[in-house]
């Protein structure tokens, strides 16, 4: 084993740790996102041209002059109730600069223009890189769960 060869765990372990620093307070953001609040969530997004959102709202947004301001409409969807977002994650990977996931989001929101909870439940698949030093959010794709379509 090389010295190189032998230092590569002690590496792989460090931007894996920095990574699950990152996705908890990617997390915690995301609970904040459905309760109206995108402030925490903005930090987290590469300011990218090639940063993209397909929300689950619908419709498709790249580069920052249009991922920003379509994010914090998409907040603004939801009124403060206290939401907790949950993930199901069902697949990621981490790489030294790079990393996805694929989960399921699933929560009781508010909406700002509807009365009473509704269940929120997502499809979602994002893309993140290093920038600068940091974790950014670089592709999301969120769409509804829906119930499979049943067989004759």
């Amino acid at each position: 084993m090389t010295q190189d060869s032998a230092a590569r765990p002690d590496r792989f372990t460090a931007f894996l740790h920095e990574f699950t620093v990152f996705l908890r307070e990617f997390e915690e953001a995301n609970s904040a996102f459905v309760n109206g609040d995108v402030s925490r969530w903005m930090p987290l997004v590469s300011r990218s041209e090639v940063s993209s959102i397909f929300g689950g709202f619908g419709g498709r947004e790249t580069g920052w002059s249009q991922v920003g301001p379509r994010y914090e409409w998409a907040s603004a969807q939801f009124a403060p109730s206290g939401a907790k977002v949950e993930f199901e994650y069902l697949d990621q990977h981490v790489g030294p600069d790079s990393a996805y996931t694929v989960a399921i989001e699933r929560c009781t929101v508010r909406y700002v223009d509807r009365p009473g909870e509704h269940r929120h439940e997502l499809r979602v698949t994002m893309v993140f890189r290093v920038e600068d030093g940091d974790w950014k959010l670089v592709h999301r794709h969120a769409d509804p769960l829906a119930a499979p379509p049943t067989t004759p």
